[in-house]
């Protein structure tokens, strides 16, 4: 396999998997943002802004974080390399380049939603129905995923595309657990709603009531979003899904033996921190650790790119 085509393969995995993330995000934040207790509603949309955007340049284009000019930053602005349209039309583009390689059918649900979406501006989806809306896009996720799962040869195709899926899905649960830290433990009111907000955000909140029952406590949720091992968004699964992707990359192709040892071991290493989780219900500890899991993350994906992507690392 070509390393531009594994690089490509990767990126298609990451922007659908940040796609559907703040899809979800952008989609509870609105829907909840009442249960949020912020003195200011600018804060609310800051908030989310600073999780899913680059608030830098939210402030150099828009004055104020309403929640018309959030949406529209967090959903539309070609501007934002993380909006949903950014992050669509990216997995667009990088899909038509390998349309020899991967099923017709993944081509047909991608160009779908991207036209659908395309179709669409902040007016008409708060006139019609922000609920509607992020429904459609969700589903369009899904369709894409479950077509990928039902036609996809399990070779390096497959492989890159789930490598990149799980190492996004990591990163941004991550980020999601910072950001709850990174204001909670500013205000000391209603942490339980913001837990409540916290395990929508990452796609947990219905398994974990099953396996907490009403246990909403600050422990509880860390510790399910963090290391439990069978929720498929949790922190420890998304590694441990991707060493195995890795794996079964380096085991299928001779020229990445030897290198991927060294990202193989590398997630191992993260998610031995999982195994020995020691904060002390303790915010500022705990928020030092993600920010230390953030940055040894983004080490991993240089790793990753040295690795599989650069023709002078892969012919060493």
């Amino acid at each position: 396999m070509m390393n531009r085509t594994a690089e490509t393969l990767f990126w298609i995995g990451r922007y659908l998997e940040r796609a559907e993330n703040h899809t979800r995000l952008i989609d509870v934040n609105y829907h909840m943002r009442d249960m949020l207790t912020d003195h200011e509603d600018v804060c609310k949309w800051e908030r989310l802004i600073y999780s899913i955007g680059d608030i830098q340049l939210f402030k150099s284009h828009l004055d104020e974080a309403t929640e018309t000019n959030a949406l529209q930053f967090l959903m539309f602005d070609p501007k934002n390399e993380n909006s949903l349209s950014s992050c669509i039309t990216q997995a667009r583009n990088n899909l038509r380049t390998l349309r020899q390689l991967l099923p017709s059918e993944l081509w047909d649900q991608i160009n779908e939603l991207y036209l659908w979406f395309n179709e669409q501006d902040i007016r008409t989806v708060m006139i019609q129905s922000p609920y509607l809306f992020f429904q459609r896009t969700k589903e369009g996720f899904s369709l894409f995923n479950g077509t990928a799962e039902s036609t996809m040869l399990r070779d390096h195709t497959w492989n890159f595309i789930q490598a990149g899926k799980y190492f996004e899905r990591a990163e941004n649960v991550i980020r999601v657990v910072q950001n709850y830290l990174n204001f909670a433990s500013c205000s000391k009111q209603n942490h339980y709603n913001q837990l409540i907000v916290l395990l929508k955000n990452a796609g947990g909140y219905e398994v974990f009531r099953k396996l907490y029952a009403n246990n909403v406590s600050f422990d509880s949720v860390i510790e399910f979003l963090m290391t439990h091992p069978s929720f498929p968004h949790s922190v420890k699964f998304s590694f441990s899904a991707m060493e195995f992707y890795l794996n079964n990359i380096k085991h299928q192709d001779y020229q990445f033996q030897i290198l991927a040892d060294k990202v193989i071991d590398f997630v191992a290493e993260m998610k031995s921190i999982f195994t020995n989780l020691q904060y002390d219900h303790d915010f500022s500890v705990l928020f030092d650790l993600t920010n230390k899991m953030l940055e040894d993350t983004n080490r991993l994906g240089l790793d990753i790119s040295k690795t599989f992507f650069q023709e002078e690392y892969a012919t060493v």
